[in-house]
Order: structure tokens, then sequence, then C-alpha cells
């Protein structure tokens, strides 16, 4: 069986949320994504989901500060979303704050 990883339109170009009082910020520029290993549990009763999350870039592009926001199936994919976001890197010297991304467990 072939499992699809989706990632919404939000993760290639990852926007920051901002009150309208915030100053300009440049958007923090991926340089590299990991896939998030899909649960085997869920996999095996053919479960789909997805996991909307928050979380900061500091200067090094390193993630920081995870939290789940919204999950379709709350505990199911929330920590292998966790643990590939965890391992996403930034372009360097582009700290943001509050940026959003879904992503969205397929089989």
């Amino acid at each position: 069986m072939k499992l699809k990883f989706a990632l919404s339109a939000a993760v290639l170009s990852v926007a920051s949320v901002f009150g309208s009082a915030a100053p300009a910020m440049a958007e923090a520029k991926v340089v590299k994504q990991v896939a998030p290993e899909y649960p085997r549990g869920a996999e095996r009763r053919e479960m789909e989901g997805s996991v909307s999350l928050s979380f900061d870039v500091n200067d090094a592009g390193a993630v920081e500060n995870v939290q789940v926001v919204d999950a379709s199936t709350p505990g199911v994919f929330d920590s292998a979303a966790i643990k590939a976001l965890s391992q996403w890197k930034f372009e360097a010297g582009s700290p943001d704050s509050g940026v959003n991304v879904t992503i969205n467990f397929q089989l």
C-alpha cells in the first residue's frame, strides 16, 4: 500500500499569522522538509486525518515551540506530525513566530 503525505499549500510558502498591528516581517523559507512517519495503528485501521500546527523559527532556521492547533482525529497523528516538523529547517537569519502549517495523512 502506498502512503501519501500532503502538506497544505501553506507549507510551500509558510505564512505567519500576525495581528494587523504587527510589524511586517519576511516569511521564513523552508530549506528542508521531513515527511512524517504514518502511525502503524492508523495505517492498520485505514485512518486518514490532518494536524494543524503552530511553531516558531529561530535565527538559525530551526523549528521551536511546536504546538497542535487542531487535529481531525486528536491524538492519532499529532506525535508523528510534531516529530516530522521538528526536523524541518528554514533559511537562517529569518526568524519568525506564529507560523502555521497543516499536515495531511492520506493512505
